[in-house]
Formats: C-alpha cells, structure tokens, sequence
C-alpha cells in the first residue's frame, strides 16, 4: 500500500503505476485503474482513478525560482 497526499515529494506520485495500491489517509483507497496528469505553469495535478470508483486529486506547486 503506497500512502499519498498533498505533502509527498512529486517524484513518488510519478512512480505510482497502475494496479499500485494507494491510501490518501483520509478514507479513499484501492487498486489505481487510471492515472491522469496534467501540468500547468503553476502546477503539476494527479488525478488517481480507483477500481471501487473513487478517486484522489492531489494538486503539487511548482517551485519557481
């Protein structure tokens, strides 16, 4: 089971694969069936879709120098 939310590096949310097992810590969890990222100039969003029909949003600040 991989935990995942707002404040784990980006790096891990990218090696989330399909079939993975994740936890959001707030009471969403399940077998990832569908990963979506869309990246902005502000912001990288994952939008993990689960086989139970949830999903988690997590949205990840870019850092701009």
């Amino acid at each position: 089971m991989i935990s995942i939310n707002q404040n784990i590096p980006t790096s891990t949310l990218l090696d989330v694969k399909v079939g993975d097992e994740v936890d959001n810590g707030a009471g969403k969890a399940g077998e990832v069936s569908k990963i979506n990222i869309t990246e902005t100039d502000e912001y990288l969003q994952f939008l993990f879709g689960l086989n139970n029909g949830q999903e988690i949003e997590i949205r990840k600040l870019k850092q701009i120098c």
